[in-house]
Order: structure tokens, then sequence, then C-alpha cells
């Protein structure tokens, strides 16, 4: 093999190279002397090249299996037990066998006349043995079946077909001379039988099947050679030719066997390399979707942070010009909105965007949707509403059904530059089978559907369409995350998305979201427009907020006391309970999830063991680090989930809705 096996991934050969036989390692170790071994050079080096050269005529597997050549290191232990199983396995029948025919024999020549007390001697040996070798049975059974025979195993393996060959060689010298004729064939005949039947049971270790057939043969050979008659000579030669039959046959075993076994284990070494190979691409894939997700939010995200950082250094440069800072500081407010939107829509990809299940209108939704992009879509697309009557609610987040609607709405515009019609379609479907859980029983949908007769999308263009940040809209028009984000919305709302599109033929989009009458989990209470608690100036409310970013926990800060409460911040959960420890007085709690340390969650619920009635609002990036709903609340009060980035006017609301007297129980936490 030319190939170097450290370099060529998987194919490493199964067969090392064949290397000297070991019994001619010797050979040149004769002599004491110069003129020693130069008399032994030439007929020992003549020898050894000849075996040499006749073992390198063997197929490969049968070399392995004589010895003559190296298996793979990682394969030759499982061989060597692979081997050795094969010959155990048939132990039970093998030495059922040999004392069956022991105690045949013994009854025929007790019939005929006494046996010899060597015969006795002999048969209690072959009983010894069969006990010996059914002990070694029954231990095998019980063993680690991952350990692997060594080379010593396969040595005792060949040791042990010898002696038990040399036993029933015994036979023939024991009981043929001088024996009846009726006698000398029966004896034959197990002689035959026995070395026949032995030679295939050890015939996966060829050499153990050999011991054991010539060292029978042999002691029939050393009793029909004393006697010169033509009828034991010709006897002999059939011996011969008997034993030179089963060798080759045994040899032939052990060659389809150790065959079979290295064909195996190459196909499962292609399937490994395969699989790794499979699993490296299946990687560089990943990494090369990540650099492109990344690139793109980087993309994004720098310009977002350019327009914040530049309006707010004009807004450092001019502060005296009212006019001009609340302009740059409506820029600023812009950008991040920018960027908050950008966020919520990678969470809604990656499905960990926090949804407000609740029964939603569709005709309703539908309805305002078209009063929406009516005006700006133009007089030269025509918009209609297509619903099954009757239709009544679906399960669904109001908000994110409206910007999935809106997005979608947009895409087909874009896709008619020249005009055409958009159509908002929905009816009922009812699906076979949940898309989450193929067992379930069948499950009732709306299909909503948005169809355009736009310039459709060819095969390469459908395949992607989904993907995050790709788009074929000319650069600036578009962050490709629209159809990536329906899709992540619908499968976390508990339906799908599809697309069905041709070039020419425009495109239709379709969500299946379930209708209300489905069981779902009890959502998250959304908290409305609630009424500002009158506060009393002179009795600020005090508002401990924890957030182990500065800049974040001064902004925070800064929001709520220019809304009249007072402050304390703490940057982390040891801090915050070591200031309530302390026997301050605290109205709210505002915490960020992830921190060092202890996080958000888990302070909430140590604050509210010291104070059971504390209002605590949980502030986190996404909702995916909630890993279940707080089920200690003690004294019933509210935990309210925001999702950063969250405008002050919405935070102090939220902090007013949960500071009411009435407002009791547990809000669920959770996607």
């Amino acid at each position: 093999m030319n190939e170097d096996p450290e370099r060529v991934v998987g194919t490493r050969p199964l067969m090392m190279p064949r290397h000297r036989p070991a019994w001619t390692s010797d050979l040149r170790a004769t002599g004491t002397d110069a003129k020693d071994r130069g008399i032994l050079t030439t007929p020992l080096t003549k020898i050894e090249d000849t075996l040499r050269a006749w073992a390198d005529k063997l197929p490969q597997a049968l070399a392995i299996g004589l010895g003559l050549m190296s298996a793979d290191p990682e394969y030759a232990g499982h061989l060597r037990t692979a081997q050795i199983g094969a010959i155990i396995r048939l132990t039970p029948l093998t030495m059922g066998a040999s004392c069956l025919n022991a105690v045949i024999l013994l009854l025929t020549l007790g019939r005929i006349g006494s046996p010899s007390l060597a015969l006795w001697i002999w048969s209690a040996l072959v009983f010894a043995l069969a006990a010996h070798y059914g002990r070694n049975w029954w231990a095998s059974r019980h063993r680690d079946p991952n350990r692997q025979a060594t080379s010593r195993t396969i040595r005792r393996a060949i040791i042990h077909g010898g002696l038990f060959g040399g036993l029933w060689g015994a036979v023939p010298v024991l009981t043929f001379p001088g024996a009846p004729a009726l006698t000398q064939l029966l004896v034959g005949c197990l002689t035959a039988g026995m070395m026949c039947a032995g030679g295939f049971v050890l015939a996966t270790v060829p050499l153990a099947g050999m011991a054991y057939v010539l060292l029978v043969a042999a002691g029939a050979f050393l009793v029909l050679l004393q006697d010169g008659s033509p009828v034991y000579l010709g006897l002999t030669a059939l011996m011969v030719v008997y034993t030179a039959v089963i060798i080759v046959n045994l040899n032939w075993i052990a060659f389809l066997f150790i065959s079979h076994f290295l064909a195996e284990a190459q196909v499962q070494r292609e399937v490994t390399a395969r699989e790794r190979a499979q699993a490296r691409a299946a990687h560089a894939e990943r990494m090369i979707a990540l650099g492109e997700l990344a690139g793109g939010i980087a993309h994004d995200f720098n310009n977002i942070l350019q327009a914040i950082s530049g309006h707010a250094e004009l807004l450092e440069r001019r502060p005296e010009e009212t006019q001009q800072v609340r302009r740059l500081a409506g820029v600023i407010l812009k950008a991040a909105e920018r960027g908050g939107s950008i966020s919520h829509r990678l969470l809604a990809f990656a499905r960990r965007d926090l949804l407000t299940i609740e029964p939603v209108d569709l005709a309703e939704v539908l309805k305002g949707l078209c009063e929406f992009v009516n005006h700006p879509f133009g007089s030269d697309i025509a918009i209609r509403v297509d619903m099954e009557p009757g239709l009544g609610p679906v399960l669904s987040d109001k908000a994110q059904l409206e910007v999935v609607l809106s997005n979608l709405a947009t895409n087909a515009r874009d896709a008619m530059p020249h005009g055409g019609a958009l159509t908002f379609s929905a009816a009922r479907e009812t699906i076979a089978q949940d898309w989450m859980d193929p067992t379930s029983k069948p499950c009732r949908f709306v299909r909503i559907s948005v169809a355009d007769s736009g310039i459709g999308m060819d095969r390469a263009t459908l395949v992607r369409a989904t993907e995050p940040f790709f788009t074929t809209k000319p650069k600036g028009k578009g962050t490709g995350l629209g159809l990536s984000m329906a899709q992540g919305f619908a499968q976390q709302s508990g339906g799908a998305l599809s697309i069905e599109s041709a070039p020419g033929s425009g495109t239709v989009v379709s969500i299946w979201l379930p209708k209300a009458e489905s069981a779902i989990r009890s959502p998250p209470e959304a908290v409305g427009q609630t009424p500002a608690v009158t506060r009393d100036l002179e009795h600020k409310q005090r508002v401990l907020v924890v957030d182990d970013d500065e800049l974040v926990r001064e902004a925070v800060m800064m929001s709520l006391e220019e809304a009249g409460f007072a402050t304390e911040g703490a940057e982390d959960a040891s801090r915050a309970l070591a200031y309530l420890d302390q026997g301050e007085t605290v109205d709210a709690l505002i915490t960020d999830f992830a921190m060092s340390g202890m996080n958000g969650l888990d302070l909430i619920r140590e604050a509210q063991r010291r104070q059971p009635t504390l209002p605590a609002i949980l502030l986190t990036g996404h909702v995916g680090d909630i890993a279940a709903p707080p089920t200690e609340c003690a004294g019933g009060r509210r935990v309210t989930v925001l999702q950063k980035p969250v405008r002050p006017r919405e935070l102090v609301e939220r902090i007013d809705a949960a500071m009411r007297p009435d407002v009791i129980g547990c809000a669920a936490i959770g996607p």
C-alpha cells in the first residue's frame, strides 16, 4: 500500500506489512563461531527465503490468521476476540460430543471385551478436560464484553488445540494394535470423525485447528505404519489425503471468517470517516452562517452606533440650543428603537422573543393592516382581503402578528415595482399531526396567506429566503430578517410557515396559527396603559435598581428620579440584599437577569422572602435566559418581565402598575 496511513484520513490499512515468520527468527542463531555461521548461512537463508516467499503468496486474511501478517492494532484485539468467541460458543457442543463419543467407545469395547486400564485413564482425562473447558465457557459468559483478547490468548488456544488433538490421537494407539477388525473400524471412524469435527470448531484460529488435526492424525499414522501390509499402507495414504483436505478446508474457513471481519471493520471505518467528514462540513457551514450573521449584525449595529455617537457628540457641543437638542435627542431615540427592532427580529428568528399568546380577532387585524398600507402602497397596487366566513379568533401575539404581516406586505409591494395585486386570505385547516409532536391528534389551524402578483423567486432564492440577513433588495433597502423573523414567530406560536413562488408567477407566503379552541399554556399577563399612581412628592417611593452595567443602572435611576421616585443602586445581588438586610425601606425592585453570582430571578425570590409584598420588575436581554417562570412569589406579588431595550415611560408605567394595591398574583415568565 502506497498511501501514508497518517495522511489519508479514514483509509489507514486494516492489515499491516508482512513480517518475518516467528519460527525463522532463530534459524540464524545456531552456530558458535564464524565458521559455523558460514556453514549454516546458505541453507538457513534458503529455508527462510522459501518460507517468506510461501507466506507472501497467501491471501492477506489467511496470513493474519497464521500470524504471518499483523492486523491494524486498532482492530487486532477485536479480531482476536471474535476468533476466540467463535470457538467458545461451540465449546458446550464440542465437549458434549467428546464425552458422548468416549462413553460410546467404552460401552462398545466393554461388550467386546474388557477395556484396558490405559483406556479408562484416557476417558477420565477426556471428562476432566471437558469439565475444565466447560467451566471456562461458563466464566466467559460473565466477563466484560468490551474486554479484548490478547496474543497470549491465541497462543493458549493453539496449545489447547494441540493437547486436545493429542488426547484423541492416543485412541488409535491404545486400541488399534491387535484389536479385531470391527474394533479397528470403530476406532478409525471415531478418529476421522473427531478429527473433522474438532478441526472445523477450531478453524477460526487456523494454527489451533491444524495442531489438533495433525496430532489426531499422528496417532493414526503411527499405528497404521507399524503394519507394512498393503491394506494398512492404503489406509495411511487415505488418511493423509483426508488430513490434507481437512487442513485446506479449515484454512479456507479461517480465511472467510477473517475476511468477513476485516470487511465489516473497513465498512465501519469508512462510515465513521464519512460521519466525521459530514460533521466537519456541517460545522463549517454553521461557522459560515454564523460569520454572515455576525457580519450582518455588526454592519447594522455599527450604523446605529454611528448615528447615536455622532448625534450625542453634537448634543454635547450644543447644550444651549433647545430646538437642536430636541432634534438630536429624537434622532438618538429613533436609532435606539431601530437597534431594538433588529434585536427583536433576531430573537424572533431564534424563537426566544417574549410572546403574549391570546385570542386574536384576525378580521380586525387584517382590516387594520389594509387601512395602514393602503395609502403608502399607492393606487397601482390593489389590496383585497379574502376571509372564510365565521373564521373565529386565532391564538397569537397580536402585536407580533401585525409586525409579521406588515413585513410580508412590504416584501410583496417591493416585488411589484410596476403595480399588481396584494391579497390577504385566511381559511380554516385541519392538520393531521402537529409539527412539534408526530404522535399528537389532528389540530385545527388557520392558514393566513399573503399573495402578490410580483416577479416571484427562482429556486435558489426560494431555498435561502428564510436565512437571516439574506435579501435580494438593493443595499440599504432591507435587513434580510423579515422572513426569518416570520418563520421564527410562526414556529414559536405552535404553527409553521411555507413559501410558494416561481419567476413571473408571484409569491404566496402562508402562516399556520392554532385556532383559539386549542389548549395553550397560560400566557404572561400583559400590563397595558395603567394610570400613573399619584405620588406624594414629600414622601417619594424608593426603588432599588440592580444592574452590573453602570451605564444602564445610571440611565434607569435617572429616568425614575425624573418621574418622582427616589432610587438606590446596587451593582450585584449581594449588595442589594445587604442593603435590604440593613432595614432600609424599598417600595419596588428593578433588577437585571444576567449578573455575576446570583441572577436576577434568584435575587427577586430572596428579596421577597425579606419583604413579601415587594413588587419586582425583571429586565433581560432575551427571555431565553429564563428557564422557567418564578414559582415562589411570597405574598402573591407580581413579577413583571420587561425585555430590553425599554423606554423610560414604559418602565415608569410598569412600576406604577406593579405597585397598585389591587395587583396580586404571579405573572408567568417565559416564551
